[in-house]
Protein backbone atom coordinates (compact mmCIF):
# COMPACT_ATOMS: atom_id res chain seq x y z
CA UNK A 1 0.00 0.00 0.00
CA UNK A 2 1.91 3.27 -1.06
CA UNK A 3 1.64 6.28 1.07
CA UNK A 4 0.06 9.34 -0.48
CA UNK A 5 2.50 12.33 -0.63
CA UNK A 6 1.64 15.09 1.54
CA UNK A 7 1.25 18.40 -0.25
CA UNK A 8 2.44 22.22 1.60
CA UNK A 9 -0.07 24.54 1.72
CA UNK A 10 1.75 26.08 -1.86
CA UNK A 11 1.14 22.51 -3.22
CA UNK A 12 -2.12 22.36 -2.47
CA UNK A 13 -3.49 25.81 -3.11
CA UNK A 14 -1.81 25.58 -7.03
CA UNK A 15 -3.86 22.50 -7.28
CA UNK A 16 -7.19 23.62 -6.19
CA UNK A 17 -6.27 26.61 -8.36
CA UNK A 18 -5.89 24.55 -11.36
CA UNK A 19 -9.18 22.51 -10.67
CA UNK A 20 -11.36 25.55 -10.32
CA UNK A 21 -9.82 27.12 -13.81
CA UNK A 22 -10.78 23.58 -15.23
CA UNK A 23 -14.13 24.14 -13.69
CA UNK A 24 -14.63 27.30 -14.68
CA UNK A 25 -13.56 26.18 -18.47
CA UNK A 26 -16.74 26.00 -20.97
CA UNK A 27 -14.67 22.55 -22.42
CA UNK A 28 -14.83 21.09 -18.88
CA UNK A 29 -15.98 16.97 -19.34
CA UNK A 30 -19.36 16.90 -17.48
CA UNK A 31 -17.95 13.37 -16.26
CA UNK A 32 -15.10 15.55 -14.25
CA UNK A 33 -17.31 17.73 -11.99
CA UNK A 34 -18.13 15.40 -9.15
CA UNK A 35 -14.12 14.38 -8.83
CA UNK A 36 -12.97 17.99 -9.62
CA UNK A 37 -15.27 19.12 -7.05
CA UNK A 38 -14.42 16.23 -4.63
CA UNK A 39 -10.84 16.81 -4.50
CA UNK A 40 -11.42 20.37 -4.43
CA UNK A 41 -12.98 20.04 -1.32
CA UNK A 42 -10.17 17.53 0.18
CA UNK A 43 -7.67 20.52 -0.61
CA UNK A 44 -9.99 23.18 1.10
CA UNK A 45 -10.13 21.35 4.50
CA UNK A 46 -6.51 20.41 3.70
CA UNK A 47 -5.68 24.52 2.98
CA UNK A 48 -7.89 25.49 6.03
CA UNK A 49 -6.15 22.84 8.53
CA UNK A 50 -2.59 24.33 7.83
CA UNK A 51 -3.65 27.94 8.47
CA UNK A 52 -5.37 26.94 11.59
CA UNK A 53 -2.17 25.19 13.02
CA UNK A 54 -0.13 27.99 11.37
CA UNK A 55 -2.18 30.56 13.38
CA UNK A 56 -2.21 28.26 16.30
CA UNK A 57 1.70 28.05 16.98
CA UNK A 58 1.92 31.55 15.88
CA UNK A 59 -0.76 33.08 19.12
CA UNK A 60 1.62 30.90 20.82
CA UNK A 61 4.67 32.13 20.31
CA UNK A 62 3.32 35.57 20.57
CA UNK A 63 1.95 34.78 23.66
CA UNK A 64 5.33 33.49 25.12
CA UNK A 65 6.29 37.52 24.00
CA UNK A 66 3.77 38.72 26.52
CA UNK A 67 4.62 36.87 29.60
Amino acid sequence: MSKQKTLSYAEALQELEENVAKLQSPQCDIDQLCTLTARSIELLKMCKAKLVKVDDELVKLLDNIEQ
